[in-house]
């Protein structure tokens, strides 16, 4: 059985504009179980399997495509050519996109994997990808099972265990920028945030039964209306429960292998980074109490940044999302002891607080600017999440965010990225079917001005660090600019334009920041 992972996630038409140095867990994870199974496997990105004009010399069995929802056309180009130059192989799909009802009218695949797919894709090698063993009865407590004509789409009501199935650490080797892009590490499945905004108890018919009015207090995930639980935005709380964390000596073994083959960015991974064995071994629902499990996160760090400053060549270990509502002080001090000068990661979506509440925020807007304050205080960049377009979302709500980037988060952010609301399957806007803002002409206007606010933002930052001196590595040629080369920090900040007759790709140098070209670029001499 030969297999080949096409990473499409966050390809969208076919090629990724954006994170063009990330790494996601999930094909890592599918490549494990393989090899688990001494099966052979290998993974491509989804640019590289449509682009490489020759056809795949091995006979591959199986393809399956990682993908999520908005990686649809990405999807359909990638099953095109397979259908066309491996006829007789079956093809998996599998990710967020299979949350959409009607992916199988749109796409033709063999075989659907929706939700946690570890333990079915392990079923099927097991069973040689004949899919019809699902529905012995010996299995239907565990698995749901959906015909579509020629297509089955599974799930699987178990939950994910880190220790049956490890990601693959060798196989990092398929992605050609792996020496340079930034390898995210699973720590933790699932999140804390099972509150329930306003507005999704409103359009899921709420009977006020209390269980999650309080933040601190929620014990359960339940709801007798099956309101689906966590920001109204976001699907996660909805799909993978409450969190479940990765034991230590399997985050020291992924990290210290990933480093041992090459990588040189780690980013530890996780919904809420500070959920990390927050519960001890119970399941917690509340974002905001227990508080941080401050031994076992001092002896993750304390054991990673021993392997990070144990290699021969410079590597750093960052971390993806903290929920405000858990950083204090004594936390943010503890990540700058261990992992300084890297950066973290801070959803807000809005500064408004009525606005924040109503759309199920875990925490009101100023523990984002308090979270800030901590870690730039700890020599930590944070970098701050916001989200336009939102349902609930008002001129008023639009004006406090646009304030609030424009004249208090300059002293504390290194970063603000905002994106458009999507609409995501399975997140709780969606499935109430909560009504997006009506369109107002001033509302446009509104957004726009906080767009600008934010490039205008994000400049001044990129200007603030001329003079500066940043080690990166040497990615790729510029595209754009003759003799010119695009280097990655290997700790935290934008990607930097620099001249150079020589050839110095691969080379890790330090470079002196000597202008800023956008707000997402700067230039810099050696």
């Amino acid at each position: 059985m030969k297999a080949l992972i096409v990473d499409a996630l966050a390809a969208n038409e076919g090629r990724r504009k954006f994170s063009r140095d990330a790494i996601g867990v999930g094909p890592r994870l599918l490549a494990g179980i393989f090899e688990k199974h001494k099966q052979f496997v290998r993974i491509k990105r989804v640019e590289d399997f449509l682009e490489d004009r020759d056809v795949i010399s091995d006979s591959i069995d199986v393809f399956l495509i990682s993908a999520m929802s908005v990686d649809k056309i990405a999807t359909q180009k990638a099953v095109r050519k397979i259908t066309k130059n491996h006829p007789h192989s079956k093809i998996i799909i599998g990710g967020p996109i299979l949350s959409e009802q009607k992916i199988s009218e749109e796409i033709k695949f063999d075989i659907g994997v929706r939700g946690e797919g570890e333990g079915i894709v392990e079923y099927l090698i097991s069973n040689d990808f004949d899919a019809d063993f699902f529905e012995d009865d010996q299995f239907t407590n565990n698995f749901t099972v959906e015909k579509r004509k020629e297509t089955i789409i599974v799930q699987d009501a178990r939950k994910f265990l880190f220790e049956d199935h490890l990601p693959s650490t060798e196989r990092i080797i398929d992605y050609p920028d792996y020496w340079f892009s930034k390898v995210y590490v699973e720590l933790v499945r699932g999140c804390s945030n099972h509150y329930r905004g306003d507005l999704v108890q409103t359009a899921g018919g709420c009977s006020e039964c209390g269980v999650c009015d309080d933040p601190d207090i929620i014990n359960t995930g339940d709801c007798p209306e099956d309101i689906p639980a966590g920001c109204g935005f976001c699907s996660v709380s909805a799909t993978f429960g409450a969190p479940r964390s990765k034991e230590l000596e399997l985050a020291i073994q992924e990290v210290e292998s990933l480093f041992k083959v090459g990588a040189r960015r780690i980013v530890l991974s996780a919904p809420g980074f500070l959920d990390y064995f927050r519960g001890g071994e119970k399941e917690i629902f509340s974002p905001t109490q227990p508080p941080v499990n401050f031994k076992m996160i001092e002896e993750l760090l304390e054991n990673l940044s021993e392997i990070r400053d144990n290699q021969e060549q410079v590597c750093s270990i960052s971390i993806e999302n903290v929920k405000p509502s858990l950083v204090t002080k004594e936390v943010a001090e503890l990540i700058g002891k261990y992992l300084p000068n890297t950066s973290i990661s801070i959803g807000c979506e809005t500064f408004d607080a009525s606005h924040s509440n109503r759309i199920g925020r875990p925490s009101d807007p100023h523990s984002a600017l308090n979270a800030a304050k901590f870690f730039s205080e700890n020599r930590i960049s944070p970098q701050i999440y916001l989200i336009h377009s939102l349902p609930g979302e008002t001129v008023k709500s639009l004006e406090i965010t646009k304030d609030i980037v424009e004249n208090q988060l300059s002293d504390f952010a290194e970063k603000i990225t905002v994106y458009k609301y999507l609409s995501l399957p399975g997140s709780p806007f969606t499935v109430t079917n909560v009504e997006l803002p009506r369109k107002r002409h001033l509302l446009d206007i509104r957004r726009e001005e906080l767009k600008e606010a934010i490039i205008r933002f994000n400049f001044e930052k990129k200007k603030k660090l001329i003079g500066e001196k940043i080690v990166v590595v040497i990615a790729e040629k510029d595209k754009k600019r003759a003799n010119t080369y695009i280097g990655y920090p290997i700790f935290s900040g934008p990607a930097i334009s620099v001249f150079s007759e020589k050839q110095i790709i691969g080379k890790t140098i330090s470079l002196e920041i000597i202008g800023a070209l956008s707000d997402k670029l700067l230039e810099g001499k050696i």
